[in-house]
């Protein structure tokens, strides 16, 4: 590999002292109590035992024995161990308990070995059952997911809400749960409450559905000891644009790239397809999957104008560098799938699940050179904690991609985008640039938390306003070339992962020093996207007014990143999907230029300074930011832009 690959040169890796994970298993000081502990355990299980022998389920639903193990803050407790009693791990929580179940209602080994280790019986004293402080029950609001708790379902209010069951690994099981439901659901319908299972997946660890219900049938479903959780479904996040008028005369005309490159597929709210910058290069546009269109009107075609901005991008790279040089010449095929109606709203009948594995089958399936996935779509109301599970879309990313390992697809997806809304003044907004990109409330979203696809931040130009050089009123808040953008989305991602992966240019934040202030108000005023210079140029869905917009977001730098690995797959169409993915990260260096706030300034800061940077800018090899991709054949960030 070293010879057919000799232009790529990897860094050495600094000798650093990054942060370690727990290896799990049972550590801690031995309990003094063992005799009395193991004693309180056993009755525990005993009350949980009855109760669900002696229920009867209004959905004909099989009891399961789902509860809490709940471990002691000193102690340490292993999945291994859990298994080793009897019980199958279903999930981990923050608060060190972990949820777990038995086909077996008798839970014979576990109570075997509670008995050993409360010397009730001679035997092994398996000490590791003092890692357990309680056994407790799973209560409905244990099952009721983030977005529901914020927005509860109100009286006389028939609600389409995701339902999600704890998956047993049999699938022929958890459909026998879905049907049984859907069945009950059916019959309880009415005119005035037409209730009802509209969609449903089962994967190898998801098993969800779509349903329409009432409060009181929603209060039903929370007792369902098979319910792993019940949330209104997600709805996208979009950035605004702003039209940007360039002269587009003597444009030469727009060559189609050879049949046999490498295609992105674009999952948003569809294309333009009328562009004259994009119809040359589109493969294929359809809405997915609501084929009557009886959701979607208008088609493929883009009526937000986010999808076809993503995709300008996707195709070009930098569009900018082509509008100055006045050669659009495009590397990449373009396919586009619509999955939003015109509010930019998901159909609420539908999973998008559901939608995500029916686009990507029928592209991935049809057109063997599709093999880049951008998806700058995220829930903002899912943004990730640690210590929660996996999100469910970004679960089913993961596992469309090991479905198609043999395809070798790339996914890239859009770290998110916050806004500091804490800010009570200029100043304060000023001030606490970047800190504020490491709060809680600024972690990445839903789905940008999957595991093997690429997540992309974002990064400012460092550029002031083209329009108004002069009007110092108007500031950018990064306002360096290289320092995270105000807005972008941060780390880490599930069990301590490195995410975003890596960053690309997104833009900036203007701030108007004088509008609001000049009226007596305290809050900022800021301009996104609507100032020419800070933000990304792109194509305009109204391309008869203008073919070019601005616009700022993760969203814009997310295709960027698409852009370099469809090249890399046509340079080497035989690469794997791994290999793409790393030419990409280990192609990546950090910026010259980065914040005070995340520089390594003596050794005893330098881990948590470096912690710092992995959660700002990415990767596992602690280089960062895309630039330096083979010169023959990328398209690179430029190193002066006008």
């Amino acid at each position: 590999m070293g010879s057919q690959f000799e232009h790529l040169k990897l860094p050495r890796i600094r000798n650093i002292e990054l942060p370690r994970r727990s290896s799990g298993g049972f550590g801690g000081t031995k309990r003094t109590d063992v005799s009395e502990h193991g004693k309180q355990l056993l009755g525990q299980i005993s009350s949980l035992i009855e109760p669900v022998k002696q229920k009867t389920s209004p959905f004909r639903l099989d009891p399961k024995l789902i509860f809490k193990i709940k471990v002691t803050e000193k102690y340490s407790f292993s999945d291994n161990l859990v298994t080793q009693t009897g019980l199958n791990v279903l999930a981990r929580e923050p608060n060190k308990a972990i949820v777990v179940f038995s086909s077996d209602n008798e839970l014979t080994e576990f109570k075997k070995r509670l008995e050993n280790y409360s010397q009730i019986k001679d035997g092994p004293k398996y000490e590791y059952l003092g890692a357990i402080d309680e056994l407790v029950p799973l209560e409905p609001e244990d099952r009721i997911g983030h977005l529901l708790d914020i927005k509860h379902v109100q009286p006389g209010e028939l609600a389409a809400l995701d339902l999600e069951l704890w998956h047993t690994g049999d699938r022929k099981e958890m459909r026998k749960y879905l049907d049984d439901i859907a069945d009950v659901l059916e019959s309880l319908t009415s005119d005035t409450a037409p209730m009802r299972m509209s969609d449903s997946y089962i994967g190898d660890y998801l098993c969800i559905a779509r349903i329409k219900v009432t409060d009181e049938i929603l209060n039903l479903l929370l007792l369902e000891e098979i319910v792993k959780e019940i949330d209104r479904p997600p709805q996208p996040a979009f950035e605004t644009t702003a039209d940007y008028n360039l002269p587009i005369s003597n444009f030469p005309e727009v060559v189609p790239p050879p049949e046999d490159n490498c295609g992105i597929l674009v999952i948003d709210s569809g294309v333009q397809r009328g562009h004259p910058l994009i119809a040359p290069v589109l493969g294929e546009a359809e809405v997915f999957p609501d084929a009557k269109r009886q959701f979607i009107k208008g088609g493929p075609d883009d009526v937000h104008g986010h999808g076809t901005s993503v995709a300008g991008i996707a195709i070009y790279g930098n569009v900018e560098n082509c509008i100055q040089q006045r050669s659009f010449d495009p590397t990449a095929w373009l396919f586009s799938a619509r999955v939003t109606d015109e509010n930019n709203k998901y159909d609420e009948d539908l999973l998008i699940e559901t939608q995500f594995d029916e686009v990507i089958r029928a592209f991935v399936e049809q057109y063997p050179n599709c093999k880049v996935i951008n998806i700058s779509l995220g829930n903002a109301d899912q943004i990730y904690r640690d210590g929660l599970k996996q999100f469910r879309l970004a679960a089913k990313i993961d596992e469309i991609a090991y479905q198609y390992q043999h395809k070798n697809i790339v996914f890239v997806i859009s770290a998110g985008n916050a806004f500091y809304e804490e800010a009570e003044s200029n100043e304060q907004l000023r001030t606490d640039y970047p800190n504020y990109l490491l709060n809680k409330s600024a972690r990445i979203i839903d789905p940008a938390t999957s595991a093997i696809a690429l997540t992309v931040g974002s990064l400012s130009f460092g550029r002031g306003s083209i329009t108004e050089p002069s009007d110092v009123r108007r500031q950018a808040i990064a306002n360096l070339s290289g320092y995270p953008s105000p807005f972008t989305r941060t780390g880490f991602g599930v069990d301590g992962m490195i995410k975003p992966d890596v960053v690309d240019f997104g833009g900036d934040l203007v701030l108007d020093l004088s509008y609001r202030e000049s009226l007596g108000l305290p809050k900022v005023n800021v301009l996104p996207d609507s100032v020419a210079g800070v933000s990304v140029l792109t194509l305009s869905k109204d391309f008869n007014s203008s073919l070019f917009h601005i616009c700022s977001g993760t969203s814009f730098a997310a295709p960027r990143v698409a852009n370099l690995a469809a090249q890399l797959f046509t340079k080497y169409p035989d690469a794997s999907s791994n290999l793409i993915r790393a030419l990409i990260v280990n192609s990546a260096v950090l910026p010259k230029e980065i914040p005070p706030e995340f520089q390594c300034k003596d050794k005893k800061s330098q881990s948590k300074q470096i912690r710092k940077q992995l959660a700002i800018y990415g990767n596992d090899s602690l280089i960062f930011y895309v630039q330096c991709i083979p010169p023959r054949t990328m398209l690179f960030y430029p190193k002066t832009i006008f």
